[in-house]
């Protein structure tokens, strides 16, 4: 049977450093199903990481990782996290990750221990959040990419979009100008109201949308307080109200940023995921 050189490779050293565990990465059920029967007879504790659904739906033994996430360090954290939360893995496992960087082959191994990731706010942000669907948190953070590369290769563009928890949103701010979205009772997932957000990004302060995906409001300015907000260096008003407002709502913020147009997300007060918009893959 035909195995992957580094896959080969990654086996080795799982027996060589008494790993905890493998992870690999697959693209499809034969591929899992290969894998393991060429362990068989090995003791080896294996674990397929994929974006693709299906595979997950038919082995226990797959850890899913949303397809947006394009950079590898970023899905070996979320894999790791998700394991954690599902009880697949236990903190102070030792890790061996084999995956593919920019590549439609195997050509990346590495190791760590699970007590070495801290990606739990990712893993929630997709899977964890109360009252707000997971596809809404992918159509916003699509926009927000695609604003973030448009504004790379012309004007920058600085936004923000609270999601969530809107009734207690729209009390701790206020209509900064007209809001085009008042009574239109519009979807987040349709293609032309995306349209109409890319245009009216332009406009100052931040887009209400609820946790199913309905637009409220655009142009909102939003109160803000210091207390219990710790920012990076460099990160100013908007990332602050942002952040304020996660922390005082059940509310996610996911904000771009117009000085280095990178994406950062905020839930509870905190700066959970930040990432440049050529690190994330959206369609």
């Amino acid at each position: 049977m035909e195995i992957d050189p580094f896959i080969h490779a990654g086996l080795s050293l799982f027996e060589d450093i008494e790993a905890d565990a493998i992870l690999i990465e697959v693209e499809s059920n034969k591929d899992m199903d290969k894998i393991e029967e060429f362990i068989s007879s090995r003791k080896i504790n294996l674990f397929g990481v994929s974006s693709n659904e299906k595979i997950k739906k038919k082995s226990d033994r797959v850890i899913f990782v949303p397809g947006i996430l394009k950079k590898i360090t970023t899905r070996f954290e979320f894999a790791i996290s998700a394991a954690l939360t599902q009880e697949l893995l236990k903190n102070e496992d030792k890790i061996i990750y084999v995956g593919r960087l920019d590549s439609e082959h195997y050509n990346f191994i590495f190791t760590r221990k699970t007590s070495q990731v801290n990606a739990k706010g990712i893993y929630e942000l997709f899977f964890s959040l109360k009252n707000v669907k997971t596809e809404v948190i992918y159509s916003v953070l699509s926009i927000a990419v695609q604003l973030g590369r448009k504004g790379k290769e012309g004007k920058p563009i600085g936004t923000s979009f609270i999601i969530g928890d809107c009734g207690n949103v729209m009390q701790k701010s206020s209509q900064i100008t007209y809001n085009p979205f008042e009574r239109s009772y519009v979807n987040i997932s349709d293609a032309g109201v995306q349209n109409m957000i890319k245009e009216f990004s332009r406009l100052d302060g931040a887009f209400i949308i609820s946790g199913d995906g309905k637009l409220l409001a655009a142009s909102r300015y939003l109160e803000a307080g210091k207390d219990g907000i710790s920012l990076p260096k460099g990160l100013g008003a908007r990332h602050l109200s942002a952040a304020w407002m996660t922390k005082v709502t059940d509310a996610v913020a996911i904000v771009l940023a117009e000085s280095d147009n990178m994406i950062r997300i905020f839930k509870n007060g905190e700066l959970v995921w930040e990432v440049d918009p050529d690190e994330v893959t959206v369609d």
